[in-house]
């Protein structure tokens, strides 16, 4: 996949790889995974986790281990991108043990033939666009790799044209929720970012017997309160901003300035500047989705909101 300098109406850069469809993806994947995606053999006991970028993949990833293996003290020695389909060759995907939870960003229709010709379980989750946005914008203004810096107001425009990797966040939506009302018989269980906490409660019951016999009654509290301070530690450490050499970027006096990970944060960022089209823009975009409830009018709570 050639690397490309890919222009937005402002004329700032971002460098991303093309494929020969015409996606654009992030430049540090594995170029013959992508390619072949849909011939990426699956086994009858995966967990496919599913997601648009910077839609809660790595928390969930790390919620779907502890509910599938019970584990809450140990996060540190696996890492989510040891999993993720593109980023890795299709010979180290085969050799991780089983039973595997993998994770792709990939459209529906990218998807492995595998994925419904198998029993794999799929988990697809998605999280409120502006939300998304704004943790998009400092992940594509903190890897060098990216080649990008600009306003977020100016950035805002980019991803509603789908200009950065993954393409349109619009489309990836869509497709994904023609794909599972139109294949009735996939394993698949959905879930938004802002109910996260819910898929401890009720995770077990589409996991599985094991997930059953390790959490009978589901996680306790006494589990909980364990795991997600360790979950949040990790993801602070994977997360924080670097500087241009390479240091942590402070924000005040002492504390690391942050990602948008909290549900809302999108309310410091969307200034009227960056928000002016985005309403209709999205409706237009979206259609009438059936299940993604932050598309819905709730003026108080989800993305049409009237104070954001």
């Amino acid at each position: 996949m050639p690397l490309e300098l890919v222009p937005d109406e402002f004329g700032t850069v971002m460098e991303l790889f093309r494929c020969p469809n015409g996606r654009l993806v992030a430049p540090d994947l594995n170029p013959d995974t992508v390619y072949n995606m849909r011939n990426i053999p699956l086994r009858d006991d995966d967990i496919m986790l599913c997601s648009y970028a910077k839609s809660g993949c790595h928390w969930l990833w790390d919620v779907l281990r502890y509910l599938r293996f019970g584990v809450a003290d140990d996060l540190d020695k696996v890492d989510k991108e040891t999993h993720m389909v593109e980023y890795n060759s299709l010979e180290t995907l085969e050799q991780l043990q089983s039973p595997r939870i993998l994770n792709n960003h990939g459209f529906f229709e990218d998807q492995p033939t595998d994925l419904f010709n198998k029993k794999v379980k799929v988990v697809f989750v998605y999280r409120n666009i502006k939300d998304l946005a704004v943790s998009y914008y400092h992940h594509h203004t903190r890897f060098p790799e990216y080649k990008y810096q600009d306003t977020f107001t100016h950035y805002i425009r980019r991803f509603v044209a789908g200009l950065v990797d993954n393409g349109s966040v619009f489309e990836y939506l869509r497709g994904w929720e023609e794909g599972i009302h139109n294949t009735p018989g996939l394993n698949i269980h959905v879930v938004s970012y802002e109910d996260m906490k819910e898929l401890l409660r009720l995770g077990k019951i589409f996991l599985g017997p094991n997930t059953a016999l390790v959490f009978p009654k589901g996680p306790s509290p006494r589990a909980q309160n364990r795991f997600w301070p360790n979950v949040k530690k990790k993801k602070k450490r994977a997360t924080m901003y670097l500087d241009h050499e390479g240091k942590p970027v402070m924000y005040g006096k002492e504390k690391l300035l942050p990602y948008c990970r909290s549900v809302g944060e999108r309310r410091n960022h969307f200034t009227v500047a960056a928000t002016i089209g985005w309403t209709p823009s999205l409706k237009k975009k979206m259609g009438n989705p059936k299940f993604f409830k932050f598309l819905k009018i709730q003026y108080n709570l989800f993305l049409f909101s009237k104070n954001f």
